[in-house]
């Protein structure tokens, strides 16, 4: 079962030139998640998923898997090959492993039909429960409502991540299939899902704030509202490049990771500042302290 209220869609550190996975920073992240009980997802959109080589892939999860974490793990699988796809399941059914993230497969434009027969062959070849990802800023399509209907008995399926930007999404879904989890998948949209039952956060923000972050969700959670909006402008500072460049930056400047380094066709120097993203930091911090009082 996948019981977490926070996920982190965890970064992958590079070396300085991005050639190979910084394994000691990649730990480091892990092992920050792991102590502040949050669930982690791997190789996600935040992880760089889709910029590894296969070899790269397998030896990354096989690394977090050897790490023995007291905490859930999920790995993503994001290719929109079918055959890649199930291949990559097939390696991943013997690791210790709590689920997948199943991307709604990119470029293709699936109608409810190609969804439902594509997550149909993923769910019945998984050996772990399944998050089913709705995300058409870069699938170019959403997860159809239909296809959700379709899927709502498979024993696999057990969730959605909702980054769609909207409530409406997780309004449908629950019409649609109330049984099934739906975790909000925008970390500024929190506040606004938990008020449509959305049952926690797979986040990018806890990165750098782990332990705020839980705070955070289950302030939402039980209705609270945030002052100030503090985390609704700390939460859009981080996507003011494409994800995950923003947080990347500020991991390195926290200490967190050695390098920012980002896979092309990403780069850094599409940030616009870096002071936006240290100056929310420091309130964050304010804010977190200010709850331990």
């Amino acid at each position: 079962m996948l019981e977490q209220i926070l996920w982190t869609a965890t970064v992958t550190p590079f070396t300085a030139d991005g050639s190979a996975v910084d394994y000691p920073s990649l730990e480091n992240c892990l092992r920050r998640q792991e102590q502040s009980g949050n669930g982690i997802v791997l190789m996600g959109s935040t992880g760089e998923g889709l910029s590894f080589t296969d070899k790269e892939r397998r030896a990354v999860l096989e690394f977090a898997c050897g790490l023995n974490l007291k905490t859930q793990l999920v790995v993503g699988v994001s290719s929109h090959n079918y055959y890649a796809a199930l291949e990559w399941l097939d390696f991943c059914k013997d690791l210790p492993l709590d689920g997948y993230l199943l991307t709604t497969p990119i470029y293709t434009k699936p109608g409810v039909m190609g969804q439902t027969r594509w997550y149909e062959a993923m769910l019945n070849k998984a050996a772990h429960p399944a998050i089913l990802y709705n995300i058409p800023g870069r699938a170019a399509v959403r997860l159809h409502p239909e296809t959700v209907r379709n899927l709502r008995g498979h024993e696999r399926f057990q969730a959605i991540k909702d980054s769609s930007g909207v409530v409406d999404s997780i309004v449908e879904y629950k019409t649609v299939a109330p049984e099934i989890a739906v975790y909000c998948g925008d970390d500024y949209m929190m506040s606004a899902t938990a008020a449509e039952g959305s049952c926690g956060l797979i986040s990018v923000i806890a990165n750098p704030w782990p332990e705020a972050t839980r705070r955070y969700v289950k302030h939402c959670l039980k209705g609270g509202k945030i002052p100030s909006r503090i985390w609704w402008h700390a939460c859009k500072a981080m996507f003011t490049a494409s994800n995950p460049i923003p947080v990347k930056a500020l991991m390195k400047d926290m200490g967190i990771i050695t390098n920012d380094t980002v896979r092309l066709p990403l780069s850094m120097e599409d940030l616009p500042s870096r002071q936006p993203l240290l100056d929310y930091c420091e309130r964050i911090v304010n804010w977190e302290a200010a709850c331990e009082l």
